[in-house]
């Protein structure tokens, strides 16, 4: 067997065991392990490393230079909606440039099953476009589409995708070590904000890959933080987003109730999280990554601790530049994680909660002109 295909399989047995993208997950068992009277926490050393990840100092774009040519006006773009509610806040945000740019951009449901996927991904292929936009679905569930897509010469360009080189699919700007670096901002906030106490959970969506690599990076930076500290964790099933996602957390920190502060993979867990609390008599905070315009909302208003903002629109600028490259076959380079991962994340708390929760964090206040410069759309 191939190194690669050694890759895929080990790739596929994690995604059968824990569920990949099928709404059956890994369930912990909500144990709550046995801790040290004694915590040492370094919060100055958590302050240090989050220096980068507090949104101040001048940003630039992921790849800075102009296209080779203009986009031609009516070229066809597929975007993947996975069906969650950051999904629907990922193609709200594709509008504005295909505006610009005069794109026919299509939106393609993909479900959350193998069976559902398999049939929209035939869809994408009948349709040819020039391009597709896939944000967090596994290719492990559309191989053979992406052999077909290959073959008609139609690239795809990913978000949070953490496993695109293992299908020869260009790699994304934010993989593996972008959500590994993350993972390690959100333990070092929980850390900074709860002052360096003893006891944290991290709420897993095994269905998404890199909740995954948030937890390791999570686990490796409070490990060198807080050695004595403990980090439960604690799966939600994909499913629950939008739906029962705080019921879980309320149950399991009623039933853990040393628990000082919490780390959501993803900021859904939080939507409607708050009300919740109060009316169970619990004062946990925590903070995700993610967010939707709610949990900005609930930020504002006071009601949720904080969040590691993401630039949903730099994030979508920068997934279609990137696929606009690959059409026009033309070269680039991502610059080092620690850059990808800070330009485009800032912590984010009642302080410094965007006026608009809809528009959210903005890293790059003109963004807009820089891409539409270098797209050769003036």
């Amino acid at each position: 067997m191939t190194n690669r295909r050694r890759l895929r399989a080990l790739h596929a047995a994690a995604a059968l065991t824990c569920g990949a993208m099928v709404l059956t997950a890994c369930a912990s068992d909500g144990s709550e392990p046995e801790t040290s009277g004694d915590v040492s926490a370094d919060v100055e050393a958590a302050k240090e490393f989050l220096a980068p990840w507090m949104g101040e100092g001048e940003k630039g774009l992921l790849i800075d230079e102009p296209l080779e040519s203009p986009v031609a006006e009516g070229t066809h773009v597929v975007y993947l909606d996975v069906g969650t509610p950051v999904s629907a806040v990922m193609w709200g945000n594709l509008q504005a440039p295909a505006e610009l740019l005069g794109l026919e951009l299509e939106r393609v449901e993909v479900g959350r099953d193998a069976q559902s996927i398999n049939s929209a991904m035939n869809t994408v292929v009948e349709m040819a476009p020039d391009g597709v936009i896939n944000i967090t679905l596994d290719p492990i569930f559309f191989e053979s589409q992406i052999e077909q897509l290959e073959e008609m010469g139609i690239p795809i360009a990913s978000g949070s995708v953490m496993n695109t080189l293992d299908y020869d699919l260009p790699e994304a700007f934010n993989g593996s070590e972008w959500m590994q670096a993350n993972g390690e901002a959100l333990a070092a906030a929980a850390i900074v904000r709860s002052e360096g106490t003893a006891e944290y959970v991290f709420y897993n969506v095994p269905e998404f890959p890199f909740s995954a690599l948030e937890l390791e990076g999570a686990q490796s930076k409070m490990e060198e933080l807080c050695p004595d500290c403990t980090l439960r964790v604690v799966d939600i099933p994909i499913a629950e987003l939008g739906s029962t996602a705080a019921d879980r957390v309320i149950s399991d920190l009623q039933a853990n109730p040393g628990t000082d502060y919490y780390i959501a993979a993803v900021d859904e867990v939080q939507i409607g999280l708050p009300q919740k609390l109060e009316l169970a008599g619990l004062d946990v905070p925590g903070i995700g990554m993610w967010t939707a315009p709610p949990n900005y909302e609930q930020i504002a208003n006071g009601e949720q601790d904080a969040t590691l903002s993401v630039d949903l629109n730099l994030m979508m600028w920068t997934v279609l530049d990137q696929l606009l490259r690959e059409m026009n076959g033309q070269v680039y380079e991502w610059p080092d994680v620690a850059t990808r991962a800070s330009t485009l994340t800032r912590v984010t708390d009642e302080s410094n909660a965007p006026e608009d929760p809809v528009v959210g964090y903005v890293a790059i206040p003109d963004y807009q002109e820089r891409f539409a410069a270098n797209w050769l759309a003036e």
